[in-house]
């Protein structure tokens, strides 16, 4: 049979068309020779709706099943009165040919209880067929041009077969039409939120003593102990400029501007520090002084908890990045520089500890604009603008690194320059990369999982599919992918670890997939070598001996004319 993927990723497209165009291949040829004639395209509509749910080609319960008959047919494929039976045909199909193969995975039903659920369902089909507000607005105007012989790929007879129906010539069901209209246009998709690799959390020790290490951290307790019972302010609420100085000479910041400085605006580092601990909540104003939150006092001396109140802190203090606020909060047409925070948290929290370029977070901001506004508006902001905008977002990204929440680096490779320059539509790109730390990586999971999103950890797949988990560790940093497949492993017997593994491997086509379950493989020990010295010994038989195969099916015959949108 060779080796074929079943499970794919949403933006794995191309990936899945070429999958899907040999399973159906492989599917009308093995039914035919049990005697069964099914419909290609309703095959590969079947795999699509699967596709669609979760990406996982062998993963069926009686709940897909029941959920393609009775619903995703008929909203979404066209078919005519002959054509209905060829639908659970190309179901049992499907079925027959995955359990014969052995590669429905281990978490889907039984092959019996699968067939007995498409035969159960089948009425329901029939039900939802002849009502056809039941079907989406494609698939309604679908219908009606097959009825009337209208060939669909012809623009013409398409365009006349419209005019024929507005001007009343050829009857239609214009009340479920309308019904149809009205549910789309109330309807709203809900977005597609992209999956989130599952990760690695620090231990405690080593958190600890990334806090302990913080440069920022630092600065802040060692400014708010300064404060200590109060700072008199100005009428601007800025500190007064002795003191400034007083604190820059005492925590060694603003060397270069400490004895040229005419007010305490001059002095950039003392009063990002300074906003930073009063957003941090740290310190406070009140009747014009600046005074420790006696609150916050125990905290100076419980380094994680101080760490992740500034790391919160930092997406509220933007507009005091980049020494000066005298053009206001930095934005890129409307976009804030804190209203973008959370936004670069979840690009790096999804590269999952590798590096990105900060080009990547700028380009995610424009289309973003892009997309609020309705058409390109970004080329439109002024050098001054796009220019104060990335001059921020460095600042950020220093007062980030300098906490201990992010690791920057330069590209230096000439072709990571050319990809830089086209992400970035200018000649200048910004070079930094920009990564997550351990630490910083617990804090942005601390973040989604209070905006109610789920942050996996490593060892959530362990009752997952052998392909599923490879698949989805194929594209994370190295020692996440191998701690989920060993806690895979650790999950179940060795050996029967090492059956799914071996069975998964005979077909596993992927170099990375096929990588990781070897390495899952070694994991097993001495069960996994035996179980592959036994299969290489073991003539071969044909899995669907076992499995209850669609040959006990009763021959349908299927329409030809069945057309999918």
């Amino acid at each position: 049979m060779g080796r074929v993927r079943l499970v794919f990723g949403p933006d794995d497209l191309e990936g899945y068309a070429h999958a899907r165009d040999r399973l159906r291949l492989h599917i009308v040829a093995w039914a035919r020779r049990r005697g069964m004639e099914v419909e290609p395209s309703l095959v590969a509509a079947a795999l699509d709706h699967k596709h669609g749910v979760d990406g996982r080609l062998g993963h069926w319960t009686r709940a897909h099943v029941a959920d393609a008959l009775a619903v995703w047919f008929p909203r979404t494929v066209a078919l005519l009165e002959d054509d209905r039976d060829a639908v659970p045909a190309a179901l049992h199909a499907l079925i027959g040919f995955l359990a014969d193969n052995d590669w429905l995975d281990s978490r889907s039903a039984t092959p019996a209880e699968l067939h007995a659920q498409v035969t159960g369902s089948t009425p329901a089909l029939h039900d939802a067929l002849d009502d056809e507000r039941n079907h989406d607005l494609g698939t309604f105007w679908a219908v009606q041009m097959l009825r009337h012989g209208v060939p669909t790929a012809d623009p013409s007879a398409v365009a006349r077969f419209l005019e024929q129906v507005n001007a009343g010539e050829l009857e239609i069901d214009r009340v479920a039409l309308d019904e149809i209209t009205r549910r789309q246009a109330a309807d709203t998709p809900e977005p597609v939120r992209a999956q989130l690799p599952p990760v690695l959390l620090p231990s405690a020790a080593r958190m600890l003593a990334a806090a302990d290490s913080s440069v920022a951290l630092a600065r802040l307790r060692a400014f708010t102990r300064w404060v200590r019972a109060g700072r008199a302010l100005n009428r601007d609420g800025k500190l007064l400029l002795t003191d400034a100085r007083a604190v820059a000479d005492a925590l060694d910041l603003d060397h270069f501007s400490r004895e040229r400085a005419r007010t305490s605006d001059d002095l950039s580092e003392i009063s990002l520090l300074m906003y930073w601990a009063r957003q941090a909540r740290l310190v406070r104003v009140v009747r014009g002084r600046l005074v420790q939150v006696k609150s916050a006092a125990p905290l100076l001396s419980r380094p994680i908890e101080l760490w992740q109140r500034a790391f919160e802190a930092v997406g509220g203090i933007g507009e005091h990045f980049g020494g000066s606020n005298v053009f206001g909060a930095p934005s890129l047409f409307g976009m804030s520089l804190g209203e973008a925070f959370p936004m670069l948290l979840q690009q790096l929290y999804a590269a999952g500890g590798e590096p990105m370029p900060v080009e990547k977070f700028h380009r995610l901001v424009r289309d973003t604009v892009n997309e609020r506004m309705g058409c390109v508006v970004d080329d439109l902001a002024g050098d001054i603008e796009h220019r104060l905008w990335r001059r921020d977002v460095t600042a950020l990204l220093d007062a980030l690194e300098l906490l201990g929440a992010v690791h920057l680096e330069e590209s230096l490779d000439g072709e990571d320059l050319v990809e830089l320059i086209e992400l970035a539509g200018r000649d200048d790109p910004d070079p930094t990369l920009v990564a997550l730390t351990p630490i910083g990586i617990w804090a942005v999971r601390e973040m989604l999982t209070e905006l109610g999103i789920h942050a996996p950890l490593v060892g959530e797949l362990a009752d997952e599919d052998i392909e599923f988990v490879c698949v989805r560790m194929s594209k994370v940093r190295p020692e996440v992918a191998e701690a989920e497949l060993a806690m895979w492993v650790e999950a179940r017997p060795r050996r029967v670890a090492a059956q799914e593994i071996l069975r998964y491997l005979q077909r596993a086509e992927d170099p990375a997939h096929r990588g990781l379950a070897l390495f899952a493989l070694a994991r097993t020990g001495a069960p996994g070598r035996e179980v592959a010295r036994q299969r290489r010994e073991r003539p071969s038989t044909t899995a669907g001996h076992r499995a209850v195969g669609a040959g006990a099916q009763p021959r349908v015959e299927c329409d030809a004319r069945t057309r999918r949108p």
